[in-house]
């Protein structure tokens, strides 16, 4: 990773430690705590900066009309459900070509990482299902980036639960929750349920950032972003990948 790149990922990993940490103090200042790190959460913001990585990344490809909707005004069609909002959508010459979702977790991840794994296996599906049906068009690319936090829970060995049945993947043998993590989004992937997706461990003392699998680094990301415009114009999905 070049220098300049670094530290852009630096001050938004930065942030996203900020905003959480603040948003948790208001919170215990205002006697409406809630229990763990939920406060850090629910106040929203806490992922604006890694947000803002990308709407960057998406401005230096060099990309002509695009048009940038959060929130509300990001929301597309689904098919299992009438619409979801993307965190980010991005409009060229009124045409979708790229959705991104952003989640993050800190602390409960024997509990919340199969939780939010059915989200995030949902959301693609829902809206590959729409373009299948014609209800977008086939032309959008799909983004996930995910942010953990690194604690000695999260990145301790975890043992495979037992199943009732069947043989499970012998690639969870011995990984802690980051690997899986990011083992998730390579194979997400890889499946084609996203195009592009970032995985990453952010320790918040000493400040550090750990990508654990190459295929799914801010590089390669960012990578992606650059190669879906030819010339300024998005450029079709290949067979493959729709």
């Amino acid at each position: 990773m070049v220098e300049g790149a670094k530290k852009r990922v630096d001050l938004a990993l930065r942030s996203w430690i900020d905003v959480r940490v603040e948003q948790a103090l208001r919170s215990n200042g205002t006697g409406n705590a809630q229990g763990g790190n939920r406060p850090a959460v629910t106040g929203g913001k806490h992922l604006n900066a890694i947000d803002l990585l990308v709407q960057e990344e998406l401005t230096a490809t060099g990309a002509e009309g695009l048009e940038l909707r959060l929130g509300r005004q990001a929301a597309l069609p689904g098919y299992y459900r009438p619409t979801k909002a993307w965190d980010l959508l991005v409009l060229q010459h009124g045409e979708p070509v790229l959705a991104v979702e952003y989640k993050s977790m800190n602390g409960s991840e024997g509990r919340n990482l199969n939780n939010r794994a059915d989200e995030v296996f949902g959301v693609a599906e829902d809206i590959r299902q729409a373009e299948l049906h014609g209800l977008l068009p086939r032309t959008m690319r799909r983004a996930y980036v995910f942010v953990m936090a690194m604690t000695p829970t999260s990145t301790r060995e975890v043992k495979v639960a037992k199943v009732a049945a069947g043989t499970t993947d012998p690639a969870f043998d011995g990984a802690d929750y980051l690997e899986r993590s990011a083992l998730m989004c390579e194979r997400m992937m890889g499946t084609g349920l996203y195009h592009f997706a970032w995985a990453v461990g952010v320790r918040e003392r000493p400040f550090e950032w750990v990508e654990p699998r190459p295929a799914v680094t801010w590089d390669r990301f960012a990578r992606g972003l650059h190669d879906m415009f030819e010339n300024g114009q998005v450029k079709p999905l290949p067979k493959h990948a729709v």
